[in-house]
Formats: C-alpha cells, sequence, structure tokens
C-alpha cells in the first residue's frame, strides 16, 4: 500500500505542524522519487528518523520513547507523527502525555504499521560479529527489530548478523543491485576467524581485508544495495544523505538507479548533493521538497505540479542547457538570499562588474562576494522566464530572493512584482551586461569588461540595495 503523507509535530525542531507529501508511482522513470533538499540543521534527519521511528516494532517491553531532548517545548513538549496511506487509513505514533516520553499507538482502520525500509545517514556495522537468523527474517520484520538509537553515530543493530548473511545467500541479486553502481564489483564473502567470530571479507586485485578496511562509501553502497535488491513494487526506502562518501561518478549513477527503481516503489531521499534533484524525473512526477527554519520552528515547503510543470521548456532549450543543472539545483541546499539574472552572459559578467566596483571602493568587498555566491546556476534563461524560476524559489520557500534585468527588459517588473510581492526586482542603468561588435547598444561594460563610468553609481546603488534586502 503506498503512502500519501506525512504529518510531523513536537519533534525536534518542529513545534508546528507540517506535512510531507510522498511521491506516487506511476511507471515512469522517476516518478516514486521524493527528494528532501534544505540547508544543514534545517530538519532534514529528523523526517527520516520519523520514518523509522514509524516503522519500528512497538513492543511492550521495548517500547520507543521519546527523550526530553527529542521534544519540542513549544509544541506542547508531546510528540505525533502521522502518516496516511493512499486508502486514507492512518497510523499514528503519539506521546501519551504533556511532558512525558512514553508513547501510544493510534491506527483507527486497517494499517497497523509503516512497512519502510529506512538508512540512516551513518552507515556501519562492527567489523567482528556472531551469528543471527538470517534467512527467516523478512525485510520489514528486521527492520522493526532494529532499535530507534539514542544518538546518531550508532552502528546499524543486527546488520552484519541479519541481512548481510541473508544478501550471500542470494548473492547474485545482491550484486546485480551492487554491480550498478561499482564496476566490477568487489569480491565479498563471509569469513570466520579461528577465534570463532564473521567478518565480512573483502577482496580487490589479489588482496582481502575486512570490512573495516574498506571504504565508507564501499560500506554505504552495501546498505543501499541491501535495502533494494529484494524489495519489491509499492515498498517504501527511505534513505538519509545517500552521497555520503561517493565519489560524484557514483553519485550520477546511484540517483539512476534510484530512479529505475522509483518507477513502481517510493523512494525517499534527503540529501545535499545536487546530483540527486533531476528535473526530468520531477517532470515525470517527483516530488521536491525543502526544509529549513523561520525564526521559530522547521518548515516543509513543496515545489508545486504547477510550476514544476512550467519547466517543461528548459529542458529542450538548446540555446540555454544549463539553466537546470548543477550549479542551479546547487540553489536549493542554501539556507536563503538568491539572486536570478536573465542568462548565462550575465552570470559570467557581473562578477566582474562587482570586481571592479569593490576595489574602487563603492561596494563592500564583502558585499561583492555575498553577491556571487548567490547567482541562481547560469541564469534564467532569458528575462522571460525569471517568473518560472520565481515560482519555483517561492514554493520551496525562499523569502530572500532579487532578480535583476537589463533596462530594456524593465517593463516585466510590474508583473513581477504583483506575482511576487516579497521578492525584489531592479534593473540595471544599462539596455545589456556588455557591449557587443553586433549591437549598437552600449552595455553595462565595454569590449574591455571595464564598468562604463557614467553607470557606475547607479550600479553601486543597485547591488548595494540588493545586498542589503537579502541579508535583512
Amino acid at each position: 500500500m503506498l503512502i500519501s503523507t506525512l504529518d510531523i509535530i513536537g519533534f525536534r525542531g518542529f513545534a508546528e505542524e507540517q506535512t510531507l507529501h510522498f511521491a506516487q508511482p506511476t511507471g515512469a522513470v522517476g516518478s516514486g522519487l521524493t527528494i528532501i533538499v534544505g540547508p544543514n540543521n534545517g530538519g532534514k534527519s529528523t523526517i527520516m528518523e520519523s520514518l523509522r521511528a514509524l516503522s519500528a516494532g512497538f513492543e511492550i517491553s521495548d517500547p520507543i520513547r521519546f527523550s526530553e531532548g527529542k521534544r519540542n517545548k513549544a509544541a506542547g513538549d508531546q510528540v505525533s507523527l502521522r502518516v496516511k496511506n493512499s486508502s486514507d487509513e492512518v497510523f499514528e505514533l503519539r506521546t501519551v502525555e504533556e511532558g512525558g516520553s512514553e508513547t501510544t499507538i493510534y491506527a483507527p482502520g486497517a494499517m497497523r504499521s509503516l512497512d519502510c525500509y529506512s538508512l540512516p545517514s551513518r552507515r556501519f556495522f562492527a567489523p567482528h560479529f556472531g551469528p543471527g537468523t538470517p534467512i527467516v527474517q523478512d525485510r520489514y520484520i528486521f527492520q522493526s527489530q532494529v532499535r530507534v538509537p539514542h544518538t546518531r553515530s550508532t552502528a546499524i543493530e543486527g546488520f552484519a548478523e541479519v541481512r548481510l548473511p541473508r544478501a550471500h545467500k542470494w548473492k547474485e541479486e545482491f550484486n546485480a543491485v551492487l554491480g550498478q553502481i561499482i564496476d566490477p564489483v568487489p569480491n565479498w564473502m563471509i569469513e570466520q576467524s579461528d577465534e570463532g567470530g564473521l567478518y565480512i571479507k573483502l577482496g580487490s586485485e589479489g588482496a582481502f581485508h575486512n570490512s573495516d578496511g574498506a571504504g565508507e562509501g564501499i560500506v554505504s553502497l552495501m546498505f543501499i544495495s541491501d535495502a533494494l535488491y529484494d524489495s519489491k513494487p509499492e515498498d517504501l526506502i527511505a534513505v538519509d544523505e545517500p552521497e555520503l562518501s561517493l565519489h560524484p561518478v557514483f553519485q550520477r549513477r546511484l540517483a539512476r538507479m534510484f530512479a529505475e527503481y522509483a518507477r513502481d516503489r517510493q523512494i525517499v531521499l534527503a540529501t545535499h548533493s545536487p546530483y540527486f534533484v533531476d528535473f526530468k524525473y520531477i517532470l515525470n512526477g517527483a516530488e521536491v521538497v525543502r526544509v529549513h527554519k523561520d525564526s521559530h520552528s522547521c518548515q516543509i515547503s513543496r515545489l508545486s505540479r504547477k510550476s514544476a510543470d512550467q519547466l517543461k521548456g528548459f529542458l529542450t532549450d538548446t540555446h540555454n542547457p544549463h539553466v537546470l543543472g548543477l550549479s542551479a539545483r546547487e540553489t536549493f541546499f542554501l539556507e536563503d538570499g538568491v539572486v536570478v539574472l536573465e542568462g548565462q552572459d550575465d552570470v559570467l559578467y557581473y562578477p566582474k562588474a562587482l570586481e571592479q566596483l569593490a576595489v574602487k571602493g563603492q561596494l563592500p568587498a564583502d558585499s561583492a562576494s555575498y553577491l556571487r555566491e548567490r547567482f541562481f546556476g547560469w541564469g534564467a534563461g532569458g528575462a522571460d522566464k525569471v517568473d518560472k524560476i520565481m515560482a519555483v524559489l517561492h514554493d520551496l520557500g525562499f523569502t530572500r530572493v532579487a532578480a535583476i534585468l537589463d533596462n530594456d527588459k524593465r517593463s516585466l517588473i510590474p508583473d513581477l512584482e504583483k506575482g511576487f510581492p516579497d521578492y525584489y526586482f531592479r534593473s540595471i542603468p544599462a539596455d545589456d551586461i556588455r557591449t557587443k561588435d553586433e549591437s549598437c547598444t552600449t552595455g553595462l561594460l565595454d569590449k574591455n569588461y571595464a564598468i562604463h563610468p557614467e553607470f557606475e553609481a547607479d550600479t553601486a546603488r543597485l547591488f548595494n540595495e540588493i545586498c542589503e534586502c537579502l541579508q535583512s
């Protein structure tokens, strides 16, 4: 059964109730992906911990508890985590009373648990371990028996004893997944020391070592492969920071593999890597949410389907092929403060104007540096597309955003201000960023990329105003 929403309140930074909408797989590549982005300490890992808590077993002898430090006092010192499935059945884990750690389950329908295979960001297991009971263990039975750790830097309980021996029995299927990322697949096996302990032996180029000698990226990929190889359609899989310790080549391969599995599964990724935010998948139905903090609470902001659909033309614009590329996707991980320019020329040459004004003392050097770091990718691909980029930033909860247009496009500003009254729109005093041989237009910069003296004062004033606006 597919999951539709998660409501969370009172857990760590969530002082107000927030809702996460899950993507619904349709058979299209990436359609079942839910991608959670945002700055550090925004609340991404808290969402992933919520899914893990909801998927744990609820035995009376070892119940889920929310300690004092995990409860948000501003939310009444109580926690509620509630999921709803596609049949509108509800399953909720909540604290019993204000100021207490004990929990209870509310499940008025047929839904009795959340079957979610969840991986935390810190994925590791003890190098030496004892035998478990691997073959009889269903993946969700195993997951339900993994205790939610008191701290995040804790080895995943039972993984080496239970899941790896199971993967070893179905090694061909497991390696088929791992091999989509690493080629050739490392030669791995379960070995027993003379003292009787078990360990994972990995071989590469004729040399063998245990898992303690393997790179953290390889160990992480073994966890991820384990989460996927025996999964089934409509399964829910959550991975916190899948990119950790992985080379960019491996990140790209992993992102493609997740997208393939998300044709008929729900895969939730909390990530700091732009490789996992691919607009091709978003147009196929993937959800993108940005988790961030306002003055007192974590917020979940969702990219609307309307704003996503407006981006279709960007993917086929061969004149501006990088508008939605990696540099643009990096914006989604900023705390706030974004400057949208018209196009590639602007992103390339505005830094030259900033540098010159800083050297001349008309713009503080730290302001010039601040603005350079906040240009959106390679621009919007044209002044007429600025509104579409603004819609994306608005949906994702960015509150401090500015756009700079050429002077000959300033007629677009009134409509932009009407559509986005909280954002800041201005135009430079010239009709283009630079003077071009094929045009009679005098640009902000001359043919040697020096700012024209007659534009210096107005341009410095513009940059100072934008910097003040974004930092306020």
